[in-house]
């Protein structure tokens, strides 16, 4: 009898460690972009990283203390038209507990750790009218202090998605739109660490 209560816990105990990883996950952004005006130049955007729960971060991010950038930079448009297509940019996500982003300094968004760095290996942006449009890209996650956090399966073709507004009464000074959007993987993720079935059955003696 104790050892079917015992089975019984532990199996409750598996559903209960796997319902977190259920929840829906992404790191959701606001931020102003800077568009080129011809094929082979340079989309850049510099970014916050807000909390927005009941949503959860793919990893663990502490909003009380630190504020979260998310930059990309170095992103070619190859195709340009309604619909533009790009490639080959750098995206990086930093943690900062000194200086706060300030869209009037590109640099307030790059001065923290770089947690998570990667590739935008594609990205495609199209206008509906002029001011407004829809990004869609993917995300290969390569490197930052916190790559480990994320099991190497899970690492790539993150979705990048976001809203498009071009607004003058929306566009900061020294930018051409501004973008809403988020960035999260193609299924939700667990962390990269292992617990052993030998501790889970020390958990319920």
């Amino acid at each position: 009898m104790r050892k079917r209560t015992l089975t019984m816990l532990i199996l409750a105990a598996v559903v209960a460690f796997a319902i977190p990883a259920t929840a829906q996950q992404f790191f959701d952004f606001n931020g102003q972009t800077v568009v080129p005006t011809m094929v082979g130049g340079a989309l850049s955007m510099n970014a916050v990283i807000f909390d927005a729960p009941p949503a959860t971060t793919p990893i663990v991010l502490d909003f009380a203390n630190f504020e979260y950038t998310l930059v990309i930079s170095g992103l070619t448009l190859d195709v340009d038209g309604t619909t533009q297509n790009y490639s080959g940019g750098m995206i990086a996500l930093y943690e900062d507990a000194a200086t706060a982003a300030d869209f009037a300094n590109g640099a307030t968004f790059v001065d923290g750790a770089a947690l998570l760095s990667g590739v935008v290996t594609d990205l495609s942006r199209t206008m509906f009218t002029p001011t407004i449009g829809t990004v869609l890209g993917h995300v290969d996650w390569t490197g930052g202090t916190r790559l480990s956090d994320i099991a190497p399966e899970d690492q790539g073709g993150w979705p990048l998605v976001s809203g498009v507004n071009a607004s003058m009464f929306q566009v900061e000074p020294g930018y051409d739109e501004k973008w809403d959007g988020k960035v999260e993987p193609e299924e939700p993720i667990v962390g990269n660490e292992y617990f052993g079935f030998g501790e889970l059955k020390t958990n319920f003696r």
